[in-house]
């Protein structure tokens, strides 16, 4: 019998990927970008499995779940994060998850690949899904860099294709970069770039190419941005 999933994250790209990767995986699969989306499509659907970001737009994704169960009392959760391995907040964000029920913490970013394999983990282990906490994703891994990066504080400029209304256009932007070292360079960028971006740079960069590998927004309302060079 097919499984029915909703993935809920506010990154396009995210759930294009997600629904992709699962739908291949023969699940059936519905995408939310917001908790208000989420909850119409509970009331037409029940969900096997709900894949659910914690910063969300209009609700913290972990009261979201609490008002999930309420309505599917039945439906699993497998909770997404993008925050800093080493913070407060995301150990708060576990301890919470998994009192409430969550399953499994996913870090981003992460192999699409390997949550598949997680999904169909979490749908075929029955009624103990819930026993053994577990967790998936880069994010959860401490690497040191091949490239150690040196401090920086110069304006740059890339330019990145953006969709608008079925239409690519090439938008030229600025950031400062913070720091920079032959395998990628940290920014700090008023724009909200996404992960997996593709970006392109002059020749103050050497005309290279760099891609998202995270993206998070800081207190201040600006993006702090880390680029691997492609």
């Amino acid at each position: 019998m097919e499984k029915n999933i909703l993935v809920v994250d506010d990154n396009q790209l995210i759930l294009y990927g997600l629904a992709r990767a699962l739908h291949s995986g023969s699940f059936a699969v519905q995408t939310a970008t917001t908790a208000q989306m989420a909850v119409e499509k509970l009331s037409c659907c029940p969900y096997d499995l709900c894949l659910l970001d914690v910063h969300l737009a209009d609700l913290n994704g972990l009261e979201l779940m609490k008002m999930i169960k309420d309505i599917c009392p039945k439906t699993k959760f497998i909770i997404m994060t993008a925050s800093c391995l080493d913070s407060p907040e995301l150990r708060e964000n576990i301890n919470e998850a998994m009192a409430s029920g969550a399953c499994h913490f996913i870090a981003k970013p992460f192999n699409l690949r390997e949550v598949t394999e997680v999904v169909r983990w979490v749908l075929t282990e029955g009624a103990d899904f819930h026993t053994g906490f577990r967790f998936t994703g880069s994010g959860f891994v401490k690497r040191s860099r091949k490239n150690p990066r040196k401090p920086c504080g110069e304006n740059i400029d890339f330019q990145m294709s953006v969709i608008d209304q079925g239409t690519s256009t090439r938008w030229s932007l600025e950031a400062l970069a913070v720091d920079i070292s032959d395998g990628g360079l940290g920014l700090l960028s008023q724009y909200p770039l996404k992960e997996s971006q593709i970006i392109g740079f002059d020749e103050q960069m050497g005309n290279r190419t760099g891609v998202v590998a995270w993206s998070k927004m800081t207190d201040e309302g600006n993006w702090r941005v880390g680029i691997r060079f492609a």
